[in-house]
């Protein structure tokens, strides 16, 4: 009987759907049938691959109501969330592909304006890896996976995707999407299942290079078994956990700043890598902003994600909720003050006991530094509030965290805001707003530090997903000169050109010459003699 991946409603627990698990065994044949595909793939060309996402770009818009209701269903955030921080980011993703991936994936010109190689050019190729395997999170199933599957097809790599056990039911209608969509069969795998079928795909011979997404110490073993697969080791793009900062400033909008944090905090129950976490507010202004804050956080009421009247949905894990709920009572134990919320799950009326439930909107301050919640991975809707008094020490506070993924900084003054977030030790920088442009696709996502590596969206994201090769053509005007045979003229002559040809100074570099003039003019004998042999034949249409 084959194993199944069932999905649950988070807000009450009813069963959503079932899908077939994938054999841990069968994943290498997998890849294999989709290596086999992948060629014919790539032979479309850009143009011809962007046609499928234009297509899956109409269907997703036209799939929106129901695709919307099932991600709230399945991930626990609300609606209007699943619209702005789902659909909206797919749907952008396509959008920015089709206008934008050919001119970034075109053969490019290197250049060759050295001398010493007159008569040769260079150019760099981005070519496809061939299988990538995607292994993409439960909290963002739509947003996030797009970003890597999305750009991996349109590099002209076949994809081998494990989704999270969590969220099956959108990972197969993004399924429908792409095959809907024109996309050839075996061009993307799904495979369901749990750790053991992404252990495997990660180690599948044929699989060329890993995405992931999830937790810091997840990602440590994935890269850990990329290096160690058989046969060749293999990249990893890793987009891990997060503990960003968020640094209001004494002249910032303090309405928008507050409720800038609340959306960044509470949104998706603040199950979200790059969600605010750690807010440090000028002390000058810091009883104001946390008014503001603490106000908006008790108008947060969690409720049915469907209901469109709902502030917050639930939570996905009953792992992860009881996880956040040891944190925020270790900091009141250890002498926090509570501001709003707490560590108490609010059940939904008529939920089954399967239903993970609600925790509240949470803002804590007066936390003491040796609390656990300051440096480890927190994933809930809580918001810990602390102040500083010079800029210097909000920078040192931001960057006193393992993690490196976000942050955010609010201001009036554009420019001011901009020196800081300079200093900032992580990968995106936002200015009066937070997180929104993970879901961007020109601008790209990145980590640092325990937050990852690799880019995701992007130009830079497209040229993750794929290798760069490069080719040189010399005409064969002359023979070089450091060709053999070698001698002392070849050994002075190469001296005194470099020197001439890199040092600095026009005096300097003719003295150089000077000095080495016979073995220079022996030199420029030896090319003289070679001279005239170039290749003639015209170059290709494709290589123009």
């Amino acid at each position: 009987m084959p194993r199944e991946v069932v999905s649950r409603d988070k807000s009450n627990g009813a069963v959503l759907g079932r899908v077939t698990a994938a054999d841990p065994g069968e994943v290498a044949a997998l890849v294999r049938r989709a290596a086999a595909v992948q060629p014919s793939w790539a032979a479309l060309g850009v143009r011809g691959r962007l046609t499928v996402i234009a297509r899956v770009r109409t269907l997703l818009l036209e799939r929106i109501e129901e695709i919307a209701d099932l991600l709230a269903a399945e991930t626990g955030k609300t609606v209007v969330e699943a619209l702005s921080m789902e659909v909206a980011p797919m749907a952008d993703t396509c959008r920015w592909l089709e206008g934008s991936a050919a001119r970034h994936l075109r053969p490019r010109d290197a250049g060759t304006p050295q001398l010493i190689l007159a008569g040769r050019r260079h150019g760099h190729r981005l070519e496809p890896y061939g299988v990538v395997g995607v292994i993409s999170p439960w909290n963002y199933p739509m947003a996030v996976s797009s970003g890597s599957i999305l750009f991996n097809l349109v590099a002209g790599n076949a994809v081998a995707w494990k989704p999270s056990s969590n969220t099956p039911l959108v990972a197969e209608a993004m399924r429908r999407l792409l095959a809907d969509a024109g996309l050839p069969d075996g061009v993307l795998t799904v495979l369901h299942g749990g750790p053991e079928v992404g252990e495997a795909l990660v180690t599948a011979p044929g699989v060329e290079k890993i995405f992931f997404t999830g937790s810091e110490a997840v990602g440590r073993h994935v890269m850990e078994l990329a290096a160690n697969a058989p046969g060749n080791p293999r990249p990893v793009v890793l987009e891990l956990g997060g503990k960003d900062a968020m640094l209001v400033l004494w002249d910032a909008d303090l309405v928008r700043a507050a409720s800038g944090a609340a959306w960044a905090g509470f949104g998706h129950s603040g199950q979200t890598c790059g969600a605010a976490r750690r807010i440090y507010v000028d002390a000058r202004i810091a009883d104001r902003f946390v008014a503001l804050l603490v106000d908006r956080a008790r108008r947060i009421v969690p409720g049915d994600p469907l209901d469109p009247a709902s502030q917050m949905g639930a939570m996905a894990h009953a792992t992860t909720r009881d996880a956040v709920s040891e944190l925020v009572c270790d900091a009141l134990d250890r002498g926090a003050a509570l501001l709003a919320g707490g560590p108490d799950r609010i059940h939904a009326a008529g939920a089954t006991p399967e239903a993970v439930g609600h925790l509240p909107a949470t803002v804590l301050a007066d936390v003491p530094p040796d609390a656990r919640l300051w440096h480890e991975e927190l994933f809930g809707p809580v918001l810990v509030v602390a102040r500083f008094t010079t800029e210097d020490e909000a920078v040192r506070l931001a960057n006193d965290s393992p993690f490196g993924l976000s942050a955010s900084v609010w201001s009036r003054d554009i420019a001011r805001a901009e020196s800081l977030a300079e200093r900032l030790d992580v990968g995106t920088v936002l200015v009066n707003d937070h997180m929104i442009g993970a879901g961007i696709g020109q601008v790209g996502w990145s980590g640092r530090k325990a937050s990852g590596f690799g880019v995701t969206r992007s130009r830079y994201g497209l040229w993750e997903c794929v290798r760069v090769k490069t080719i040189g053509v010399d005409r064969g005007i002359y023979d070089p000169a450091w060709w053999h045979p070698y001698d002392r003229d070849m050994q002075d002559g190469l001296r005194a050109v470099l020197r001439a040809v890199y040092g600095d100074g026009l005096l300097t570099r003719g003295r150089a010459l000077t000095r080495a003039a016979p073995a220079v003019r022996t030199l420029a004998g030896r090319l003289a003699a070679s001279t005239g042999r170039g290749v003639t034949t015209r170059r290709s249409r494709r290589g123009r």
